[in-house]
C-alpha cells in the first residue's frame, strides 16, 4: 500500500468530503445508517469502539447516536480528515483522534467493537490478512468486527456491470467534473475483493461468526464476531 498517495490524496478532498458521499454512495442511507441499527440487537452497550480509516467520523456519528456513552478511538492516515472528525466531535470528552497507519498498529489496548469504512479496499491482501489477524487480537471475547467496504463482483462480467450501473449513477448525481476526476484518481488505488474472499479472510484469521449483513452492488457490510 502506498500510504504516502493515499494520504495525499485524501488530505486534498478533506473539505468537500461529506457534502459529496451520496453522489458516490447511492445506497447512502442503507450503507452508513440501517446496517448499523443491526449491531443494537447484538449488544446494548459497547464500551471501546475504534473506527479504521476514519476520516471525517462518518461512520463513527451513526455509532454515537446508538452508543453515545461509548470511548471512541478514530485513527487515519490523513491529518486533514480527522481534523474534519475534530470539528464533527468538538465539546465531546470521549473520543481520541490518532493520525496513524493502522496496518501496520492498531494503538488500543482492547475494544468491544472495531468498525471501519471505505478503507480497507486500499490495502493489498497481504496487508488485509495482516490486519484482520490484528483486530482479532485486539477485541475482547464477544467482541465484534464491523466492515463497510466495496467489493468486486463475483465474476468480472457481473463487476463489470456494476461499474457502469456506478459510474453512470455518478454522471447524473450533480457532481463537478473536478471532483469526479479527484475520485477517478482515488479509485486507482482500490484493491478489491469479493465478499466472498473477505470472509474467507475473517474466518483465517481466527473469527467464529462472519455474514455478509448488508449487499447492495459494489457496496457491502461485513459482521465478524470474536
Amino acid at each position: 500500500m502506498d500510504i504516502n498517495r493515499i494520504r495525499e490524496q485524501f488530505n486534498r478532498v478533506a473539505r468537500k468530503y461529506d457534502e459529496n458521499r451520496k453522489c458516490f454512495i447511492p445506497c447512502f442511507d442503507d450503507f452508513y445508517k440501517t446496517s448499523v441499527s443491526l449491531l443494537k440487537f447484538y449488544k446494548k452497550d459497547f464500551r471501546h469502539i475504534t473506527d479504521l480509516g476514519a476520516g471525517t467520523g462518518l461512520l463513527t456519528m451513526e455509532l454515537y447516536k446508538l452508543y453515545n456513552n461509548a470511548r471512541y478511538t478514530l485513527i487515519d492516515v490523513s491529518k486533514d480528515m480527522l481534523e474534519m472528525a475534530r470539528e464533527r466531535f468538538n465539546g465531546l470528552n470521549n473520543f481520541e483522534f490518532i493520525e496513524s497507519d493502522y496496518v501496520e498498529h492498531i494503538p488500543v489496548k482492547e475494544c468491544d467493537l472495531i468498525c471501519s469504512a471505505l478503507s480497507i479496499h486500499h490495502l493489498e491482501d497481504t496487508n488485509k490478512i495482516k490486519l484482520y489477524k490484528n483486530i482479532f487480537k485486539k477485541l475482547n471475547n464477544g467482541g465484534c468486527f464491523i466492515n463497510f467496504d466495496q467489493f468486486i463482483g463475483s465474476s468480472n462480467m457481473i463487476n463489470e456491470l456494476y461499474n457502469e450501473w456506478w459510474y453512470d449513477y455518478i454522471n447524473r448525481s450533480g457532481i463537478k467534473v473536478e471532483e469526479r476526476s479527484a475520485w477517478i484518481e482515488r479509485k486507482k488505488l482500490d484493491k478489491e475483493n469479493t465478499i466472498k474472499e473477505t470472509i474467507e479472510m475473517l474466518k483465517g484469521s481466527g473469527f467464529k461468526d462472519v455474514e455478509n449483513t448488508y449487499n447492495f452492488m459494489k457496496f457491502g457490510v461485513i459482521m465478524a464476531i470474536k
